[in-house]
């Protein structure tokens, strides 16, 4: 049984192989990984899996399948696509698309010297995030009827841009929505990270949509201002004063944001859900409408543009390693893959996979190397794809040895001349029948016979020749 604390590079969960470790949390650790198919096909996912003192606890198990199943069921641009929930030997994971980028936590850090994040490239990430969260919230069931979604752990560890500039929702481990597998407030337990959590998840924990406006809120003013509205030296008077205290009104802290967009934030921020943004889309509408405001309309590539430079030293160190590890896996591929195209050059053909336990190697002809689809045809016969049946080497006569093609033959003349001989053979055979009395005949007719017979005798010469001929034909 394959145990997750020694899971490692190398090692294979279904029909991934891991490269490396991404992440760590709480919960659950973050891998990458690939999927290998035939042709030099090769797929980068994220693996998620519960740490190991986690694995055996039912409700953690309950809350993984509860991820998985919800998440799938979003199919948006801004949340991250969930692939496949695999089991290997007791051990549950997630598949996830691999996302080339980083947290909004990583680029705060990043920025925290420079000025912090553009207010244009800010207010499109901010729209984007609106988007995937209406999707979330939005969720219907088979029959059409609303799952009352809602993520409950937005935060900046949660959100993901792209080095393309497409912003991803992830980690739904804790989402509540109808019809879940697992509660995820339990008595004297909160779930997702305090300093983001709306004042109605401290309380009564019964949350909707309009929660995860608070928590998008508290991201929104951090980011702009640097300072987190509710944060206390202490997890306990951080709660406090989520549930007693406004915070300071963000353009004290920031003079220079647009007016609307402090209104549109504070919204956000109030403690009765009432008062807030009824849906993310009402949110996104009124910070489309700021960015109108301030001048040219930012794209999806700008903030990608932004991302790879302001996190640049970061995607050079992460792509190393990530190029590293599949070079090390491409070589772990090779030592497997080299005995079996030796056996096969002796002649083993008794059909073996291409994989080693459950990783899956390239499908090629010679068992090494891809074929590219791109390449042109082999020319060499060694390049034919082995048959399943051991054959017989063909090899070319000598030109001497050659024989040549035969000539087309004359049927009709030799079918006639058979019949021929075989009718004066019935004739002769007859008249000798009747001579010795043993065919009784006419008179006439025995007449008829005799002369026949002494045709028959002067044609004998007539039937030698043409024996002779048809020899002749036949040997021909």
């Amino acid at each position: 049984m394959q145990i997750l604390s020694d899971l490692k590079p190398g090692d294979t969960l279904g029909r991934y192989e891991i490269l490396m470790p991404v992440a760590r949390g709480g919960m659950a650790a973050v891998w990458a990984a690939r999927l290998v198919g035939s042709r030099g096909f090769q797929k980068i996912v994220a693996i998620k899996t519960m740490l190991p003192d986690l694995g055996d606890d039912p409700a953690f198990e309950a809350m993984f399948l509860d991820e998985a199943r919800l998440a799938s069921r979003i199919r948006h641009p801004h949340a991250v696509e969930i692939v496949e929930l695999g089991d290997e030997n007791g051990v549950l994971y997630i598949v996830m698309e691999w996302v080339d980028g980083d947290t909004i936590s990583t680029l705060n850090k990043q920025v925290r010297s420079t000025g912090g994040i553009p207010l244009p490239i800010l207010l499109r990430i901010a729209s984007s995030i609106c988007a995937g969260l209406h999707a979330a919230h939005e969720l219907r069931d088979d029959q059409g009827r609303l799952v009352d979604l809602v993520h409950r752990d937005i935060s900046p560890q949660n959100v993901m841009v792209s080095f393309d500039g497409i912003v991803k929702i992830v980690d739904f481990g804790v989402a509540k929505a109808t019809g879940r597998l697992h509660e995820t407030r339990v008595v004297g337990q909160l779930k997702g990270k305090i300093p983001y959590l709306s004042p109605e998840q401290l309380t009564s924990g019964k949350v909707d949509r309009r929660s995860d406006i608070f928590s998008l809120g508290v991201l929104l003013y951090t980011t702009l201002s640097g300072y987190h509205p509710f944060r206390g030296r202490t997890d306990a008077k951080t709660m406090e004063n989520i549930l007693k205290f406004a915070p300071v009104p963000l353009r004290e802290l920031v003079p220079d944001i647009p007016f609307d967009l402090a209104v549109a934030i504070e919204r956000a921020l109030a403690k009765d859900p009432a008062d807030r943004w009824n849906d993310c889309a009402s949110f996104q509408r009124t910070l489309d409408q700021i960015a109108i405001s301030l001048g040219t309309p930012v794209t999806d590539g700008d903030v990608g543009r932004f991302i790879r430079d302001t996190l640049g030293s970061i995607v050079d160190e992460r792509r190393r390693k990530l190029a590293a590890a599949i070079q090390l896996a491409d070589g772990r591929m090779s030592s497997r893959v080299e005995p079996r195209a030796a056996a096969s050059q002796r002649g083993d053909r008794r059909g073996r996979h291409a994989h080693a336990g459950s990783t899956p190697l390239p499908a090629t002809f010679a068992g090494i190397l891809p074929v590219s689809l791109d390449d042109p045809p082999p020319r060499s016969a060694a390049a034919a794809p082995p048959s399943s049946r051991r054959a017989a080497p063909i090899t070319s006569a000598p030109p001497a040895l050659v024989t040549p093609a035969p000539r087309p033959r004359r049927r009709w003349r030799r079918r006639v001349f058979l019949g021929v001989v075989t009718l004066l053979l019935l004739l002769c055979g007859a008249a000798f029948a009747a001579r010795a009395g043993l065919l009784p005949v006419p008179g006439e007719v025995h007449d008829v016979l005799r002369e026949g017979g002494e045709a028959l005798r002067d044609g004998r010469d007539l039937l030698r020749r043409g024996l002779e001929r048809l020899s002749a034909l036949l040997s021909d």
